[in-house]
């Protein structure tokens, strides 16, 4: 088992879509090989969507679900932080479900929506 120390990797703050690709080019290849991966966010305070969008939503793109909950353990989350996990969690089994049509919509949604603010 890989145990690994949010905190060590990214800092106190997991927010960005930046910090998110670090966790996931960490993880990635870990999980797709079968092995299992602890996260230990301990002392990481602040949570938001996008990293955990870039770190953990992303990796249901190449593994099932049930795959993820097998083999991908976290320690030490905040309450807020395992509410904003699990909500992405659910929108990633949503989005990469669909069908490619619906993802290039919401895609063009998402992009138009960021490009003006």
């Amino acid at each position: 088992m890989e145990h690994i120390k949010v905190k060590k990797l990214i800092g106190e703050n997991a927010m960005t879509l930046d910090d998110g690709e670090v966790l996931f080019r960490q993880i990635h290849e870990l999980l797709i090989r079968g092995e299992t991966v602890e996260l230990d966010f301990d002392g990481v305070e602040i949570f938001a969507t996008p990293f955990f969008n870039a770190g953990i939503g992303r990796l249901l793109a190449d593994l099932q679900p049930e795959i993820l909950k097998a083999h991908l353990k976290i320690q030490h989350l905040s309450a807020l932080g395992d509410r904003v996990l699990r909500r992405v969690i659910e929108n990633a089994k949503e989005y990469y479900s669909s069908s490619s049509e619906h993802r290039k919509a919401i895609d063009s949604i998402v992009h138009e929506t960021t490009a003006t603010m």
